[in-house]
């Protein structure tokens, strides 16, 4: 008989603790550690996590249905300016103080390459979460090319953020905020303002 899936929230445990591992380690954390820290047998590990770094995967996307589900209720409310609940979607979300060494973890997590590309794949499906509200709150389809531009403009502005606390520090609202601010002063941006800039609040 075959044995029954791991749970979502099983799989949610298990990559926090193996990311506790990664910050204990500096990011080089052995593979007797992980697999101990998963509480699984070595084979069961890598039949769920491919590599050491795909441990992180379940934290990652949990993130990022964090914030899809924080900026679909911004927009849901009316938010007039989609930069701002952008802004304030990552500030609820984001690394925003669940483990005491989640800064430490960002910053191994973009130092190491094996773990960056993890994060830049959760990073590569994370806008097909946000087209739903971007849709809805802009009143076009989701293949539209507006929402589909807003659902990577607020990744790129949430990308941008991670990297600026890992190498400043500060919240999560913050770093966001420094972000929001340069999208905002961007030279392209001071041409005649488009439909799009005027639903994102770019004058």
């Amino acid at each position: 008989m075959a044995r029954p899936r791991l749970s979502s929230e099983s799989l949610l445990e298990i990559s926090l603790r193996c990311a506790q591992a990664f910050h204990e380690h500096d990011g080089d954390a052995p593979t007797q550690v992980l697999v101990a820290a998963s509480g699984l047998s070595e084979r069961t590990f890598f039949r769920y996590f491919p590599t050491k770094a795909e441990s992180l995967r379940p934290l990652l996307d949990a993130g990022n249905r964090r914030f899809a589900d924080a900026l679909s209720r911004r927009l849901a409310g009316g938010a007039p300016d989609h930069i701002e609940a952008v802004v304030d979607a990552f500030g609820e979300s984001f690394w925003a103080g669940s483990v005491a060494w989640e800064d430490h973890l960002m910053q191994i997590v973009l130092a190491v390459p094996a773990l960056r590309r993890v994060w830049l794949e959760a990073n590569e499906d994370l806008p097909a979460l946000l087209w739903p509200a971007f849709a809805q709150s802009l009143g076009l389809p989701q293949d539209h090319d507006d929402v589909l531009l807003a659902g990577d403009e607020a990744v790129l502005l949430a990308v941008c953020a991670i990297r600026g606390r890992a190498r400043v520090g500060g919240s999560p609202h913050e770093a966001a905020e420094r972000v929001a601010a340069a999208f905002r002063r961007d030279p392209l941006s001071r041409r005649a303002p488009t439909a799009e800039q005027v639903r994102w609040g770019v004058d």
